[in-house]
């Protein structure tokens, strides 16, 4: 999802406090942040129509090591530090297609949303942070594997303004391109769409822009506008009716 992950160290900027060695407070076992969120995005990949989509918002971790957050319903952190944070998590990718979405569609099949086994890898350095993630279909649903890679920069505009922006890449391989977005033989016959094979390759380029606004120490509003554009055999496939994809997202989550 556009916000996992990013929604904790925004919440960490409003919990800094000044403290020394001698009477910081250990870290508590537990940290919450809930919430609700909402996206207006695709409504499957290629489309050329929006919809919008509700979500909980939710980042729940224990003792720096076991975690839940958005899209990832359970994970382990490796490592979690200021710098270094890598770990495995079960993700649901709730990107899916209905042949009820589109005329077009008719004679090709369903895809459901699917959960994922998730690799991930984030990197921090002051004001940036590197990320990159490998998600593999475990549900048979031949939805493959994702690879995406981030860099963004965070900037504080005031005491109760965040702003983080950075480029990043999707990569997708064969199977998963395939499913969204080839044509066999026979969905050909049936749809009046050619015969199209996808292969891998890197599969959609995207800028994103947030905001996060500290209304009270645990209360943040957050606005996120992902630019995005499909690439390669994404963009040329005769499912894609438009190669611009954004997606914007509005959530207020409070941390305890």
């Amino acid at each position: 999802m556009a916000l996992a992950g990013l929604l904790t160290p925004v919440a960490s900027f409003a919990q800094q406090a000044p403290t020394n060695a001698t009477n910081a407070a250990p870290a508590p076992d537990w940290t919450v942040t809930l919430g609700a969120e909402a996206q207006w995005e695709p409504a499957y990949p290629g489309a050329n129509f929006m919809r919008l989509r509700p979500f909980p918002a939710f980042d729940i971790e224990y003792k720096n090591r076991f975690f839940a957050k958005e899209d990832m319903l359970f994970g382990v952190y490796f490592v979690n530090n200021a710098n270094w944070s890598a770990g495995l998590a079960l993700q649901y990718d709730f990107t899916e297609r209905e042949t009820s979405d589109d005329t077009r569609l008719r004679g090709l099949q369903n895809v459901p949303a699917t959960p994922r086994a998730k690799a991930f890898l984030t990197y921090t350095q002051s004001a940036f942070t590197l990320s990159t993630s490998a998600a593999q279909d475990i549900a048979g649903n031949r939805e493959g594997l994702v690879v995406d890679t981030n860099a963004t920069v965070t900037l504080p505009v005031g005491k109760k303004l965040y702003l983080t922006a950075g480029p990043g890449v999707t990569w997708t391989n064969g199977t998963y391109q395939q499913t969204f977005f080839g044509v066999t033989p026979s969905q050909s016959a049936a749809s009046g769409l050619p015969v199209y094979d996808a292969h891998s390759g890197a599969a959609t380029g995207y800028v994103t822009v947030e905001a996060d606004y500290l209304i009270t120490k645990s209360l943040i509003a957050t606005v996120e506008m992902k630019f995005a554009r499909l690439y390669g055999n994404s963009a040329s496939s005769p499912i894609t009716r438009r190669v611009q994809q954004n997606t914007d997202t509005l959530a207020l989550t409070y941390t305890f």
